[in-house]
């Protein structure tokens, strides 16, 4: 990630491209587009995942991942 203000908080936050692409069900190399507003503005989709991500504690994350995976039958 690069100097990207979204790419910079979701840095900070923690929050990689693998996991944003795993919680959206979307490729790494579109997530690393988006994130960089490669095509416009950063999609709102992927700025309300980062500001959700900083709202949360550890506990919360893994919990959000877990059931996200369970719900998309990828336990």
């Amino acid at each position: 990630m690069d100097n990207e203000p979204w790419q910079r908080r979701a840095k900070e936050a923690g929050l990689t491209q693998v996991t944003l692409a795993r919680l959206l069900g979307r490729p790494v190399n579109t997530i690393s587009r988006q994130i960089r507003g490669e095509h416009g503005e950063v999609p709102q989709h992927l700025v309300a995942v980062i500001v959700a991500w900083e709202m949360m504690t550890p506990e919360q994350r893994e919990e959000w991942i877990s059931t996200t995976r369970r719900a998309c039958g990828l336990s």
